[in-house]
């Protein structure tokens, strides 16, 4: 592929052929100009993206409005066979270094909020996923995954404090323009622009505009703390939920261990306790959650300032009232719209009652990548972008409503959160992916 070797093989052609004859020729062998990509977002889905989009050909580059990806960013979460088959497929051996950072799950625990009563597993035995669905299940820190998705990438193309502002088209393609903290602005163009900036999306606002994500009425609490064995069996998990609280621990990997603890508006309110009554959230996590099985003495273990809080929320899926996907910015009367999207929490941000939000982010950034695979002028990025979303939302519509519907059940009907568990897992983990690059 040389220029000299080009060279010798237009010289003998030149022998042989007319020049207009030898000048198509040579139009027709030279490759198109790589498409490119910025994805914007530097999280576990937006990585997983760029990397899926290069590994069809596509120039993207990732913008993350922080100032740099911290070791201690996130907590801990759940890597369901569906999302490790998606990460596979995009990326050969992806998988093993995944695992690799975290912990394969051989036990689940479940039992009533006191501890008192053993409930029946609803995901069954963790030890048969392999087998039955291709791939483990597995808990990893969240900054340990961003560091094994970023480490698949070349150097120079996370480009951090990037803070999107606005996105305009332009020939063709978008213009995208950010802000750095410390002031200034930049800009830049490209053939398709990925919104993958979470729950409260910078594009997405631009977008679909519409507001803050939508409330659930409960708040969670959680941290990462040194693992013991007599906290927590090595390679478990343990949930004991009811009377509005939920309280949950996992073995993350060697020397680590992540507990949450759930509670709604309703459950706060009964217990009588007033959170600016205590002197810390810490000493209010302890009456308010002292009786619910285990919690206690993680609580007790973890430093006042490592305990994040937040309120839980989703966002409305994108389908209209007969549940047909509807993207506001897929264009009308025969337009096709603009070559943007969106991808992970900020097209379909779930309640983390089933663990699948960064599951369905990797789905997500497999399905975008296999889309836009051969796409080379504007008019086939755009199809292939109206055709992703709408294959995505159908996916994922139904798995943010059953996690909306399992995350209020599991605090009112123990019995029939176990009996959706079981009838919605075949569905969710069953999926798997063929390698994107074949």
């Amino acid at each position: 592929d040389s220029f000299g070797a080009r060279s010798e093989v237009a010289g003998l052609l030149m022998k042989d052929l007319p020049s207009p004859s030898l000048l198509l020729l040579l139009l027709l062998a030279t490759p198109a100009a790589a498409l490119r990509a910025g994805v914007i977002g530097g999280g576990l889905g937006g990585l997983a993206c760029c990397n899926a989009l290069r590994k069809v050909g596509i120039e993207a580059e990732v913008f993350e409005r922080a100032p740099k990806l911290s070791p201690q960013a996130g907590t801990g979460l759940t890597l369901w066979p569906n999302g490790l088959s998606a990460l596979e497929a995009i990326d050969p051996g992806l998988s093993a270094h995944v695992l690799r950072a975290g912990s394969t799950t051989q036990h689940i625990e479940v039992t009533s909020a006191d501890g008192l009563t053993k409930l029946p597993n609803p995901t069954g035995d963790p030890r048969r996923f392999p087998s039955t669905y291709g791939h483990p299940m597995a808990n990893v820190r969240w900054s340990k995954l961003q560091k094994v998705l970023a480490a698949r990438l070349p150097e120079g193309i996370i480009h951090l404090d990037r803070q999107l502002t606005k996105v305009e088209p332009a020939g063709g393609g978008v213009t995208a323009h950010f802000e750095r903290s410390e002031g200034g602005a930049e800009s830049a163009h490209f053939d398709l622009l990925v919104g993958a900036d979470g729950i409260n999306s910078a594009l997405r606002q631009q977008l679909v505009g519409d507001g803050a994500p939508r409330d659930a009425g409960r708040t969670i609490w959680r941290s990462i703390i040194p693992y013991e064995e007599r906290l927590l069996q090595a390679g478990s998990c343990s949930m004991s939920a009811g009377a509005g609280k939920v309280g949950f621990l996992t073995h993350l990997s060697e020397g680590e261990l992540y507990w949450s603890a759930f509670a709604t508006d309703e459950a706060i309110a009964k217990s009588g306790l007033v959170r600016g009554d205590f002197s810390s959230v810490k000493e209010y996590l302890v009456a308010q959650f002292s009786d619910v099985y285990k919690l206690l003495p993680v609580l007790e273990r973890t430093p006042e300032e490592a305990i994040l809080e937040r309120r839980v929320a989703d966002r409305v899926p994108l389908v209209d009232g007969s549940g047909k996907v509807a993207i506001p910015w897929a264009g009308g009367d025969g337009e096709a719209g603009l070559p943007v999207t969106l991808l992970g929490d900020a097209f379909h941000a779930m309640i983390p009652s089933l663990g699948q939000g960064a599951n369905t982010s990797f789905e997500g950034a497999y399905r975008l990548a296999a889309a836009l695979r051969g796409a080379t002028t504007a008019e086939e990025v755009v199809a292939a972008l109206r055709a992703y979303e709408v294959a995505q939302m159908e996916r994922a519509h139904w798995i943010v409503k059953q996690s909306a519907e399992q995350g209020r059940t599991v605090y009112e009907d123990r019995d029939e959160f176990m009996r959706r568990q079981q009838m919605a897992q075949d569905d969710m983990w069953g999926i798997a992916f063929k390698p994107l690059a074949a």
